[in-house]
């Protein structure tokens, strides 16, 4: 007998919860302006406040002209997933940073870890993580991300790179031999 209503117990429990479960959702039926789920890419629809915390480890973001290019955080990332060029010489079509010249920097999306120890080391506190967290795209070579431009790594930004290593080799030989002929100057 104790078993007979254990078994009953449990379909009324069963069936308790499928009604209660029912009711929330016939309420949300004839009420839908109180749905609390957030529809992906709406823009119609989307929420009026933040629901991402503020300490979100997002999609990141560089405050370029403050980067002295110490390439601390390229070295601190564990999976090697950001590349630094640039010089401490001026060069045409160069972004310019605190006493630096930069010409690539690019974050590799698809191999981060979104582990933050990239922007903890960082001197002049320049790169961050932001709250962006959309990183949907066509092809794997959407996620490398240009952090000079806050778009994708393009063809364009790989023919500009390329110029952009000529003309630092130029100016960087040029300032070695300016060092050479004021210390045989001196």
């Amino acid at each position: 007998m104790g078993s007979l209503t254990a078994w009953f117990g449990r379909i009324h429990a069963s069936a308790k919860t499928v009604v209660i479960g029912m009711g929330i959702t016939w309420r949300y039926m004839v009420r839908p302006k109180e749905i609390i789920t957030i529809e992906y890419g709406s823009k119609n629809r989307a929420p009026k406040e933040r629901y991402i915390p503020d300490r979100h480890r997002g999609i990141h973001y560089l405050e370029s002209e403050k980067c002295i290019h110490c390439h601390i955080c390229e070295k601190a990332c564990p999976v090697d997933c950001i590349v630094m060029d640039g010089s401490r010489e001026p060069f045409a079509g160069a972004w310019q940073g605190d006493g630096s010249y930069i010409s690539r920097f690019t974050l590799d999306l698809n191999k981060c870890i979104f582990c933050n120890l990239c922007c903890e080391p960082c001197p002049k506190d320049c790169i961050h993580m932001g709250q962006e967290f959309d990183m949907s795209g066509f092809s794997r070579s959407h996620g490398v991300k240009n952090l000079l431009t806050d778009g994708p790594w393009s063809a364009a930004d790989r023919t500009r790179e390329a110029e952009a290593r000529a003309l630092i080799a130029a100016a960087e030989a040029e300032a070695k031999a300016r060092k050479a002929a004021a210390k045989k100057g001196a």
